[in-house]
Parts: structure tokens; C-alpha cells; sequence
């Protein structure tokens, strides 16, 4: 009898052996676990943080050429500005891969003039469209100031490829921007600078496209049927409009 009970109490105590070593192993897998899945977190965060400082750091930096300007070839078709202008893919809209669209977000003409130097290096395209001036409007820039900085560039191009053709293009309305007041504001500021893009135009005999009339409400702001929801960026019927205004200037 007692040996039975010895036996038990050693089958008892093998079994609660086992749990104890079970849960300790248990344990040990998920402290390793969990130590495995920290420093993976911790890797991706630092990671990604300087991903981000890189990334920052080169997007502020405004002498920067952009990588997509290295595509420019001799003979290309060169759209030069800020984002409504750059936010359209040339190339597709009008069926022809000589075109390259070197306008973008955050451009202005101080960032040009500040890059001239490294712009199409070795290269020599065959027509500029240019548009300057919106978006240095609404940051509030002086209408003389950049008038003078637009005509430097235009300017510095024609001397530095006297065989390129050059087209300018007037100034976009915009849309609701505040109160009546600050609107009227920034309307006179648009129609003097498109005064002084047509006077620029003039004196270097370039064609100048006149589109500001055809995106106006009576009044002169951005007619809601062109633009998006913030009453600055273009929707697509707009962007049709400007392909058939700059299809007469694609005619070799």
C-alpha cells in the first residue's frame, strides 16, 4: 500500500515538475519574444526617423536640382513654374514624350534664379512654356519683385540658349481666397502682374499665351468649373483648355 503511495506521490511530482519547467520555458520564449519584437520596433523607428531627416533635408533644400531634370534632352519641350502648371503630366496630355514638366510644388523664381547654373546642363531644348508667379502672389511677394526676378530668369535662359523658343503664359486666376477685401486685393496684384508678363513678352517678341480671361468669373476670380474644392489647383476640364490653347505653339 505504501509503495503504491510512494509511487503516486512520484508521479505527482514528475507531472508538476513538468508544468514548472513548461512554464518556464513559456516564459523565456515570451520575455525572448518580446525582446525581438521591441528591438525591431525600436530599428524601424529609427530607421524611418532618419528616412524622414534625409528625405527633409533634401526637400528644403532649394538649390537641389531635381532628379527628373536630368531627363531633359537636347531638343525636348521644357514646362517651366509652380504646382498648376506641374501638376500635369505634358507628356500624356499632349501624346508627345519630347515634352517634360519641370514645374512643381513649392517652385518659385527666386528658387530658378538661385539654380540657373545647374539647369540643363549641356543640353539645349527647343521651347520653354513658362509660368511664374501664382503661388508667390498668395505668400504675399511684392508684384515689382516679381516681375524683376521673372524677367532676370527669362533674361538668363535667352542668353544662355539664344536658339530656344520661348512662350510665356499670363497668370491664373484664383479663386475665393477670404473676406471681399483681401479677394479684390490679390485680384489687382494678378492683373498688374500679367501686365508686366505681356510687357516682358513683348520686349523679347516672344508669344504670350493670354488665358487669364478664359478660367474668370465676371468678377475675375477662378471659375468653379476649372478649379478644385481650394479655389487654386485646376481640375482636368481646365487642363483641356490649356492643351488646346498650347497645341497652336507645338506646331514646328
Amino acid at each position: 500500500m505504501w509503495r503504491r503511495c510512494v509511487r503516486c506521490l512520484h508521479i505527482k511530482y514528475a507531472f508538476e515538475y513538468i508544468n514548472t519547467m513548461n512554464n518556464r520555458f513559456l516564459l523565456i520564449a515570451s520575455l525572448a519574444l518580446n525582446v525581438v519584437l521591441l528591438g525591431v520596433c525600436l530599428y524601424d523607428h529609427f530607421i524611418k526617423d532618419d528616412r524622414d531627416v534625409r528625405t527633409a533635408d533634401v526637400a528644403s533644400d532649394k538649390s537641389v536640382v531635381p532628379a527628373f531634370q536630368m531627363e531633359v534632352h537636347d531638343g525636348d519641350i521644357v514646362f517651366m513654374g509652380e504646382s498648376r502648371l506641374g501638376s500635369c503630366n505634358w507628356s500624356m496630355l499632349l501624346a508627345n514624350e519630347r515634352c517634360k514638366t519641370l514645374a512643381y510644388s513649392g517652385n518659385s523664381l527666386k528658387d530658378e534664379l538661385n539654380r540657373i547654373n545647374l539647369l540643363f546642363k549641356d543640353v539645349s531644348p527647343r521651347r520653354f512654356f513658362m509660368m511664374y508667379g501664382e503661388q508667390e502672389l498668395l505668400d504675399g511677394r511684392d508684384v515689382g519683385e516679381i516681375s524683376q526676378d521673372y524677367e532676370r530668369l527669362v533674361s538668363l535662359l535667352k542668353e544662355r540658349f539664344p536658339s530656344t523658343e520661348f512662350v510665356l503664359l499670363t497668370v491664373l486666376p484664383i479663386g475665393m481666397q477670404g473676406d471681399n477685401e483681401k479677394n479684390l486685393a490679390l485680384l489687382n496684384k494678378l492683373q498688374t502682374l500679367n501686365i508686366f508678363v505681356r510687357s516682358i513678352a513683348s520686349r523679347y517678341d516672344f508669344p504670350c499665351i493670354d488665358i487669364s480671361k478664359d478660367f474668370a468669373t465676371p468678377e475675375g476670380m477662378l471659375n468653379p468649373r476649372y478649379g478644385t474644392m481650394d479655389g487654386f489647383h485646376l481640375n482636368y476640364a481646365a487642363y483641356v483648355i490649356l492643351k488646346e490653347r498650347i497645341n497652336d505653339y507645338m506646331r514646328d
